[in-house]
């Protein structure tokens, strides 16, 4: 079956936008950082020449995004909003101290370059100051020695990645309760639908042991009668037991939906002439690994025998194709249309007759691939399509 090419990357073309926006926010941070450093926080301050100054400010510049990014990307996930206090503290004694060490190695070693050295007529030079009043006598671990010489490193080094990540800290605990008020929401959206099926299951409940034992007697007696027959009863009773106890998993193998649907497809061969109509189904990609939400796809390929074959009265087509590529789940689903057909096929939730259904997948594939789905429709005169891409790496 064909998939067009723009289909197959539509979804991940979701994926670029997100890392093009994550990129052009990180470019950003580094042009900003790069601002303070050269025209606030080191440049107007050296009082020294260009050599000292540039070096300065690029050191300052490193040493702000690697302070930022080692707490934003590793210790505050891992420690601070697991509330892990010794892991955080340790991490950021640690930080500290490497933060230190390249400011101390960094003054001594430019020290001979800056301006007055050799002469010794250096007192308004910044270099010279930072040495000889906290650095002189601080060794290489004055920062826990020497208060003074923590205070001026900490200012120095972490006041500029202390402002970054309190932004960062704020919108992250913005997100987090957004995300759980959200959570909160479609859990009591969810509890109210799963009462409401429930209570829907009990008034219609018949004993599933005692149908699957009838069913089991009409295969036994249809068996030595006629195959077709006991085929077509075997095939209902997988139906049946799939769409029980199938629903018990939140994912089950992409093979054993997709087996559901082969059975559906035998059992509406049966209802339906071959020489009128044409059912088939094609696979590709499909591993043990791929697995999905249960009973998906199913109304997608329902929609198309109820409004396309059953209502036609001359030939007529369904078409199924399924295609694993890159992790990516591509269904499409394409049946004819019966002659001077003007009745939309997509319904909308509002209507009753058949909007069920496919409500009910959208809202499903809403609540559980939120962001790497894309569900489409395309309608012509003789044809309707409909093709659901799922990436199924994300779960």
């Amino acid at each position: 079956m064909r998939i067009s090419m723009e289909n197959k990357i539509s979804l991940h073309t979701i994926f670029d936008n997100k890392k093009s926006g994550i990129v052009i926010f990180h470019l950003l941070l580094c042009a900003l950082t790069w601002i303070i450093s050269k025209y606030f926080s080191i440049g107007p301050f050296t009082r020294d020449n260009l050599f000292i100054t540039n070096i300065l400010c690029v050191i300052f510049f490193f040493q702000t995004l690697f302070i930022y990014y080692c707490f934003s990307l590793f210790i505050f996930p891992r420690y601070l909003y697991k509330k892990k206090v010794i892991p955080f503290a340790l991490s950021f004694l640690v930080i500290f101290l490497l933060i230190y060490w390249s400011n101390y190695y960094s003054v001594r070693h430019l020290l001979p370059y800056s301006n007055g050295y050799a002469s010794g007529d250096y007192q308004d030079v910044w270099i010279q100051k930072v040495y000889s009043l906290f650095l002189i006598q601080a060794g290489w671990f004055g920062c826990f020695t020497m208060p003074k010489v923590a205070s001026w490193n900490f200012w120095y080094s972490f006041e500029v990645p202390t402002i970054y990540l309190s932004i960062k800290y704020f919108r992250d605990m913005i997100e987090f309760q957004k995300n759980n008020m959200t959570l909160k929401n479609n859990n009591l959206a969810l509890e109210r639908d799963n009462l409401a099926l429930e209570l829907s299951f009990l008034k219609s409940q018949i004993n599933p042991h005692f149908l699957f034992n009838t069913l089991n007697s009409i295969y036994n007696r249809t068996l030595d009668v006629d195959d077709q027959a006991s085929d077509l009863v075997l095939k209902l009773s997988g139906l049946m037991r799939y769409s029980l106890y199938g629903v018990n998993e939140d994912r089950v193998p992409l093979i054993e939906e997709i087996e559901y649907i082969e059975n559906y497809l035998d059992l509406e061969k049966y209802r339906h002439s071959s020489d009128l109509v044409k059912i088939s189904i094609d696979t590709e990609g499909i591993t043990e690994n791929h697995k999905i939400a249960p009973l998906l796809l199913i109304s997608l390929v329902e929609n198309a025998f109820k409004h396309g074959v059953n209502l036609s009265i001359k030939s007529s087509y369904v078409h199924i194709s399924v295609v694993v590529e890159n992790d990516t789940l591509y269904f499409t689903v394409q049946n004819s249309l019966p002659e001077n057909s003007k009745t939309p096929i997509v319904i909308t939730p509002s209507k009753k007759s058949g909007g069920i259904g496919l409500s009910n997948t959208r809202k499903r594939l809403s609540m559980l691939y939120p962001d790497v789905h894309e569900l489409s429709f395309q309608k012509t005169e003789k044809e309707y399509e409909v093709t659901l891409q799922i990436f199924l790496d994300a779960h």
